[in-house]
């Protein structure tokens, strides 16, 4: 069976590059999210961690844990949003559940987490 693109994340410089111009941004201490509205019908997830925070074994780390805590929340996340999350230095020695923590605050800040009260 052929190679398929995993539908739920961005790949492409030009999905980056859209969603950093034409996305809104918020930040945190641990991470940076850009926030871009699409015509698609699923939310995806970019991610985007410099040589600056670690390693390959910190960097690779982080990518893992902002995918699980972007699984977790997922249910919870408005369709139609291309979110890109950068992550930190300050992010390298988070456990999982401080990195979802984080994410839902800034997920919750940029309208897209549907809250339990509504």
């Amino acid at each position: 069976m052929p190679y398929q693109p995993h539908p739920e994340r961005l790949k492409k410089s030009w999905e980056f590059q859209r969603a950093y111009t034409k996305g809104r941004k918020y930040w945190d201490n641990y991470f940076v999210i850009y926030v871009c509205r699409t015509q698609l019908l699923q939310t995806r997830l970019g991610i985007t961690v410099s040589k600056k925070v670690g390693k390959s074994v910190q960097r690779n780390r982080m990518k893992r844990l902002i995918r699980e805590a972007f699984r977790e929340l997922k249910p919870r996340l408005l369709p139609k949003h291309d979110i890109v999350v950068v992550g930190r230095k300050a992010a390298c020695h988070l456990s999982a559940q401080h990195v979802e923590v984080s994410l839902r605050k800034l997920f919750n800040r940029a309208s897209v987490l549907i809250t339990e009260n509504s």
